[in-house]
């Protein structure tokens, strides 16, 4: 019984088999070169004309989308959709494998229909058949965006560059892609997206004082596609106040420096700042802030010196420059010191003379150094007037040290002269000049 089973089922499956090989299924491979297929994918599929063919594909498109649809095949055998777009060599190229039947639509993004505008859709099963394509060709949408017809710049405005244009009429414009250049370079660079159609302004702060700049805008559609840009436009910020001049700073004060300058020309000055550093070539530090032409930088040191920048600044909080070369001034500094020209002692008493080596000497102060006992002396002898000095505060065997400052009438002194020493040795009454 068994082998009888056998031989039946051996005999249906080669009768099967006969009948396939005799029919073939109607499944030859074709060239197509009427639907320019490309031949990578005729290797891999097989046509079949008996597959059902995908109908009423309707399409739509935007200025840069395409959108396909068509009615789903239901058919078991279909298992998916194969789309082709014609390509830039006059052919089809296979855009998307779509591997569900039941999908029904496909849109096909930033195109330039204007080149890519045929397509080829396909219904595809499991061993490699396909159907007979649906040709399509997209109607011509019109692409032509016009250039933003008005833009201007607004000059003069501190450290910005307005820009103002009307609305675009073409209902399709939702956004504007605003460019730049500088006057020394012919490179485009967009510095912003304004991205409501009903915007007419945009300002730019990414600029330098008195700069010329250049701009044009495009319109974009929410498709992405541009107008051509609109006309350029300069704009220029506002210019820095000019630099300050005719700085000067005094030499001869003691303890402090007038600085003074020429009022600056522009009529919306708010104040002036002065910079000063201890070198010419210094880190400079701000010191103050005044509406006047002038300012007295006091010091506690006699023969300071400092230099000096001065800017203004206008009521938009642009400042000059400064200058290039720094102002020098200076307290007035020590006196020269006495020149002490004679030290003796006549008759018991200590006699000192010396000479005057500054002008501006008006007084002096005499110093007198000893030992008495264990115990250091120390002795100053203020606003002494002349230049001879007698002392007869004296005693035998001691050594007396003296020396002399001058005093002008500010209270500046001079350095001291050189120390002399005297002695009275007992009853001897010798005089030493050390």
């Amino acid at each position: 019984m068994k082998k009888s089973i056998a031989t039946i089922l051996s005999g249906v499956l080669i009768t099967l088999f006969s009948g396939c090989e005799s029919k073939n299924f109607n499944l030859p491979t074709l060239d197509m070169p009427d639907l320019s297929i490309p031949e990578f994918d005729l290797s891999k599929k097989k046509l079949d004309r008996n597959l059902p063919k995908v109908e009423n594909v309707k399409v739509r498109s935007s200025l840069s989308q395409v959108a396909l649809e068509w009615k789903p095949i239901r058919n078991r055998q279909i298992v998916g959709y194969r789309i082709l777009r014609n390509d830039d060599k006059g052919g089809f190229k296979l855009i998307k494998v779509i591997n569900d039947p039941y999908v029904s639509h496909y849109t096909d993004k930033n195109l330039n229909q204007s080149r890519y505008n045929r397509y080829l859709v396909s219904a595809y099963t499991n061993d490699g058949r396909v159907s007979l394509p649906s040709s399509i060709k997209v109607p011509q949408t019109n692409k032509n965006i016009a250039a933003l017809p008005f833009l201007t710049a607004v000059s003069g405005l501190p450290n910005r560059i307005k820009l103002l244009w009307r609305i675009h009429e073409d209902l399709r414009v939702d956004s504007y892609i605003i460019q730049k250049s500088d006057s020394t370079s012919k490179k485009w660079d967009t510095v912003a997206t304004v991205d409501k159609r009903l915007s007419v302004e945009y300002i730019d702060n990414s600029v330098k004082p008195g700069i010329a700049y250049n701009y044009r805008i495009s319109a974009q559609t929410a498709d992405g596609v541009f107008s051509a840009p609109s006309k350029v436009v300069t704009g220029t910020s506002k210019l820095l106040p000019a630099p300050i001049t005719g700085v000067m700073a005094t030499t001869n004060l003691a303890k402090k420096i007038d600085i003074i300058w020429k009022e600056s020309p522009i009529p919306d000055k708010a104040q002036y700042r002065v910079y000063a550093s201890d070198f010419a070539d210094g880190l400079y530090s701000l010191i103050a802030k005044t509406k006047a032409t002038n300012f007295t930088d006091k010091f506690d040191q006699d023969g300071a010196t400092r230099f000096y920048r001065i800017t203004v600044v206008d009521t938009d909080g642009l400042e000059s420059t400064k200058q290039m070369k720094a102002t020098r001034g200076r307290t007035l500094g020590y006196l020269k010191a006495p020149n002490i020209t004679s030290a003796k002692v006549v008759n018991n008493t200590v006699e000192l003379k010396w000479s005057q080596t500054d002008a501006r000497t008006v007084s002096y102060t005499v110093y007198k150094k000893y030992w008495d006992g264990w115990q250091a002396k120390k002795i100053k002898i203020v606003n002494f007037k002349g230049t001879t000095f007698v002392d007869n505060k004296i005693k035998p065997d001691v050594a007396y040290t003296y020396y002399v400052i001058g005093v002008d009438k500010n209270g500046i002194v001079s350095e001291q002269s050189r120390s002399v020493n005297l002695k009275i040795e007992g009853s001897a009454k010798k005089s030493s000049w050390f």
